[in-house]
């Protein structure tokens, strides 16, 4: 049986292979080589059908559930599986020449590495005292510390990341009704670098930092923390781990928080807290305290963090259908119309998952809650205390590593300031929305993505439509 953590041989030659090429490929291997392979990426079920098919020599056991791979791992497992072809079915051999384009790049990494790999322990040793290796010269003390620290480091360092273009316009209604009129609201640049440490089997550390500028001038405040619309650096540190045996996943520090299913409070947000996971199963448990920017003080309250609770399940009953549901409790919002001397307000959701097949995809959902008027705010009075609700349909998927590869995307939206603690997703405030959306990959880690929104204040009626063009670069 394939061992998935025996590879340690190889990442010495990747050191080696680092100090031949210099100090780019180095970069290359930690962003790209050892980066992770996505926990929902499709190609943990092609290789899984193909180990399961028995056609991928060495391996007789399929990648656990939730065991997520970095890609060297998962070449190794389309290079022996390429390598086999001839005792493949036509589908089998289809879905053999998938994993193929996508891991290309990488597979030509591992067969330098496994040149390198084929030194024998006396070989090795040699290296590291200071001989000859491979008819090569000598290693001065000076080299072979350099490939010690590279093969160290290549070990535990992934680097990653993104380079965003935001061009953003809304065509809206003027404050009185009597006519239109055309804003840009952000010209902005966003540039992520991620980066994980590896500190034992179990913990990593995560630095993340961010630069913004928002071109068009909406906002060129300098900030510590800037929003979309201003202009600074953001740097986010935090500690993941697991405690397999309890089958508990942890997080502590300051993150941002993206994840479509939403947890009841936002599809994107910058949270400071701590996040326990449990589940060893299929269903998981997740408990989340700490604060959250829930653009208070952006929408008119006075409130820069909220304090907020949260405890969500989530449970996929099969490959094409979950479920997720929770409830949370976070401090009151003036922006929201909520009154002030309601300690904490209670929220409670579900959102449900379908995938048909392939092609289309299926999602929806619903939040209450039981936040009070605030008696003090005329306009309150007037604001539904309507259930929000969204439904998202999908059809096709972009994928980054595949050229010509696109999705389309069709989103409803209703978000009542009552019901729904923040804007989510690009929804404005107590506004409701139809939006269709189209994502391209005109090349490998290049996404363009494009949208048109119509909108519309829930009880006033007021237009807010916007369009988007993004692109985005990955690395």
């Amino acid at each position: 049986m394939k061992q998935w953590n025996k590879c340690s041989k190889t990442i010495l030659a990747m050191g080696v292979a680092a100090m031949v090429f210099g100090g780019a490929t180095t970069t290359e291997a930690a962003s790209n080589f050892l980066a992770e392979v996505p926990a929902n990426d499709w190609s943990y079920e092609t290789a899984n059908s193909l180990i399961s098919a028995g056609v991928v020599p060495d391996y007789d056991m399929a990648i656990p559930q939730g065991r997520v791979l970095s890609r060297l791992e998962m070449a190794m497992i389309v290079q022996q599986a390429v390598g086999n072809e001839n005792a493949m079915t036509d589908e089998q051999k289809a879905a053999t020449e998938k994993l193929k384009e996508a891991y290309y790049y990488d597979m030509k990494k591992l067969s330098l590495l496994n040149k390198l790999d084929t030194l024998d322990n006396s070989q090795v040793q040699s290296i590291e005292n200071g001989g000859k290796a491979a008819g090569g010269d000598s290693f001065t003390p000076e080299e072979r510390a350099g490939l010690k620290r590279a093969a160290e480091l290549a070990d535990k360092l992934t680097v990653n990341g993104y380079v965003r273009v935001r061009n953003d316009h809304f065509l809206k209604d003027k404050k009185d009704g009597t006519g239109e009129k055309r804003s840009t609201r952000a010209n902005m640049i966003h540039v992520a670098v991620d980066t994980t440490y590896k500190i034992n089997e179990n913990w990593q550390g995560h630095a993340d930092i961010g630069y913004r500028n928002s071109l068009s001038g909406f906002d060129e405040r300098r900030s510590l923390s800037p929003n979309e619309n201003q202009t600074g650096f953001t740097w986010d540190t935090y500690l993941t781990g697991t405690m397999p045996k309890l089958g508990l996943n942890l997080k502590f520090g300051k993150w941002n928080e993206w994840n479509i299913y939403g947890w009841g409070m936002d599809i994107d947000c910058d949270f400071s807290g701590f996040q326990f996971r449990q589940g060893k199963k299929d269903f998981k448990t997740y408990f989340t305290a700490g604060q959250m920017d829930l653009w208070d003080d952006a929408m008119g309250g006075d409130r820069t963090k909220e304090k907020v609770t949260s405890l969500r399940f989530f449970y996929p009953f099969d490959k094409k259908n979950d479920v997720n549901f929770g409830m949370s409790w976070s401090s009151p919002m003036q922006s929201r119309y909520q009154a002030d001397d309601q300690h904490r307000v209670f929220y409670y959701y579900a959102h449900g998952h379908h995938k048909f097949d392939k092609n289309w995809d299926l999602r929806a959902g619903m939040i209450a809650s039981n936040a009070k008027r605030d008696p003090t705010n005329e306009a309150a009075g007037t604001k539904n205390k309507q259930p929000g609700r969204w439904v998202q349909l999908t059809y096709k998927q972009a994928q980054l590593q595949n050229p010509g590869t696109y999705s389309i995307v069709a989103d409803y939206r209703y978000e009542p300031a009552l019901s729904w603690p923040t804007v989510t997703d690009w929804c404005g405030l107590n506004e409701r929305f139809l939006r269709l959306g189209f994502n391209y990959v005109p090349a490998k880690n290049i996404l363009l993505d494009t949208f048109y929104q119509w909108a519309r204040d829930i009880d006033t009626g007021v237009k807010d439509d916007l369009y988007r063009f993004q692109a985005q670069f990955f690395f």
